[in-house]
């Protein structure tokens, strides 16, 4: 079981760069669209999608630690892998808290853009610090 777990935990990173990083963009393409810009349906669709990605991921890190297993990047710096998780799985919620609700579409889509950003960012470096561990 915790093979399987460690090899999900191991691939789902580059399923979170990736719904990350296609979000980023059609944000970023949403806001600089004049006529039309915002957070369409699809794109809400898609940060579901990397939220619950992100969330999976924490899911199978937690139990990793709950096997014993721990980061193994760095020196003494596995805690890291931890702070960057966190950040990846709230990028996309606390953004919402600054999001208008539709009252400023252009800005929403910023803002959500630059939450990608940050979750893709953030994503990078938890993937940095390393396999795990016994």
């Amino acid at each position: 079981m915790t093979g399987l777990v460690l090899t999900l935990h191991q691939y789902n990173p580059y399923l979170i760069f990736l719904s990350g990083a296609i979000v980023m963009i059609w944000s970023f393409v949403q806001y600089f669209r004049k006529e039309r810009g915002g957070v369409t349906r699809p794109l809400a669709i898609g940060m579901y999608i990397a939220v619950g990605l992100a969330a999976l991921q924490g899911l199978l890190g937690l139990i990793m630690v709950a096997s014993g297993l721990k980061p193994g990047g760095g020196s003494n710096l596995y805690y890291l892998h931890y702070v960057y998780g966190a950040i990846v799985i709230f990028a996309i919620p606390v953004a919402t808290t600054y999001a208008s609700s539709g009252k400023n579409p252009r800005r929403d889509a910023l803002i959500y853009g630059l939450a990608a950003l940050i979750l893709v960012a953030a994503a990078v470096r938890a993937f940095m610090t390393g396999p795990a561990t016994m």
